[in-house]
Parts: C-alpha cells; structure tokens; sequence
C-alpha cells in the first residue's frame, strides 16, 4: 500500500495505575523528576456506564470504556464507530473460569462467560454509550496495535465516520500469568477523524510497507516499563508525541513481512 492514509487525532484518553486521566498523564510527563506511579491496577471512573453495569462489569471493561469516554469528549457516540483491540482479554475472569473448568465444569458462571468474550468491552460500550454504530474488536497478540490502528483507519476512510480506537489489556492473573505476563494494567483510546476536521491534536499520515519493524519506544525512559509490560501499551509513544505536540515517525510490526509506517505531525 504505497497510498497514504490520513487521519486526525481529535481525542485522547488514558487510564493506567495512579494516572487515571489523560490530563493526569499530561501533567507526569512534564514532571521529569516523577518516577512512575508503583500501582499494579488503575481505578477506573467508566462514568458513561450505568451504576448497575458498572458494578458487574470487570476492570478491564472499565479501564476499555475509561479511556473510550476521555477520548470521545463531547462527540455524539452514534456517530462514532470503535475498533477496539486487546492482546490478552480479562486475564483474571479468564483464570477463575479454567479453574472452574477444571474442578467443577458445571459451575461456570454465565456472565464470567459473557465477560471472557473478546468483544464484551464493545459491547457494553454500545450500551453505555447508546450507539448503534459499527464496531470491531481485535486479538493480535502483542502486534495488536499497528493491525488495530490500521483497522481504524481503513474503517474512517471506507465508512466516513471518526473512529474511537480503544486498546486495552489488565493485569494477569493466576496462572495464566506465566503464560501471558502483563505486569499491571493499561489502557490507551484515540479518537480519529478524517482530515477536513478544522480542530485537531496531530495529523496522521499512514502506509503499509513489506519488511520487518521493531515498534517504536517512547522517548521518555520512564514509560518503558508500561510499554514493555502491557502489549496495550504499544499506544503509549504516540499518546505520548501528541500530549507533547512532537513530530515523530513511528513503525508498527503487523505480521507476514509487513510494517505499518505513520508520520505524526502536530497542529498548533
């Protein structure tokens, strides 16, 4: 794909233990002497949910719909489609259903089932947000974030609407902690318009290229623990140009011979 795909960023959102917000973010990141909050686990607000589904929902449905709200600021969620991508799911529902599984079959929950479906967060955030609006939900493992970034903007450009991409994975649990390690929890949302919004962060400008590519690191050695513990994380370094209003070129690997090259640019 020589052609460039654009896009706008128009919204951010993050939510990550002892930085719930993406102003929160902001203000660490101009703090060079601050080390990283020591949290496993973020407290995440998901204000949009109702009371009720708050409460049932997992942390990792919460953390998804967290940075999903931030990013989608006061934009009419109907007229917004989501590509959401997580590397792992809810590694802890997850756990506690194989443990069931393994000791009393019968006895597995249907709404842990429910959670462990790899589109739950989308689903609940069509009902918290009320939309109808198409939405994907992606399992890349820990590529996860060039494919689901791709996805996002291939589905702007093919269906003319703004695109919230939400990434998120939690903390691991159990005994899937040895197979899947993701030492505490991350979640990242942008939300992508196409180029004729006037009002923006930075401009996108994306092509696939065939070779090989390690992702890109964020420039503050602070973050790289997040970035190499959480495959969600993956997001961080180009949260982390636009928060700054940095240009910077940025590589995602996306399998089979193939890289996703981006140039970011900010607008003032």
């Amino acid at each position: 794909m020589n052609t460039h795909l654009q896009a706008r960023v128009v919204g951010l959102g993050l939510c990550a233990p002892g930085l719930p917000d993406r102003d929160a973010f902001a203000t660490w990141l101009r703090d060079n002497g601050r080390a990283l909050p020591p949290e496993r686990e973020a407290q995440p607000i998901a204000a949009r949910m109702a009371p009720a589904e708050r409460r049932r929902a997992p942390r990792s449905i919460r953390l998804a719909l967290e940075a999903a709200t931030q990013a989608l600021g006061a934009r009419d969620p109907a007229r917004v489609g989501m590509v959401y991508c997580s590397a792992y799911g809810d590694m802890s529902n997850t756990d506690i259903i194989l443990d069931t599984l393994a000791q009393a079959p019968t006895a597995v929950s249907p709404t842990r089932f429910t959670h462990s479906v790899h589109n739950a967060a989308p689903g609940y955030w069509s009902m918290a947000a009320g939309s109808h609006a198409p939405t994907s939900a992606l399992a890349c493992g820990r590529e996860g974030f060039g494919s689901a970034l791709l996805t996002a903007l291939l589905e702007m450009h093919a269906r003319a609407l703004p695109q919230l991409l939400v990434c998120c994975d939690a903390a691991d649990a159990g005994a899937l902690a040895d197979a899947a390690p993701c030492p505490l929890d991350f979640a990242g949302a942008l939300l992508l318009a196409p180029v004729a919004e006037s009002s923006c962060m930075a401009l996108l400008r994306a092509r696939v290229l065939p070779g090989a590519a390690m992702p890109t690191p964020p420039r503050d050695m602070r973050l790289h623990p997040w970035w190499s513990g959480n495959p969600a994380a993956a997001a961080l370094p180009l949260i982390e140009a636009c928060l700054a209003a940095r240009a910077q070129d940025f590589t995602w690997p996306l399998g089979s011979g193939t890289l996703l090259a981006l140039d970011c640019e900010p607008v003032r």
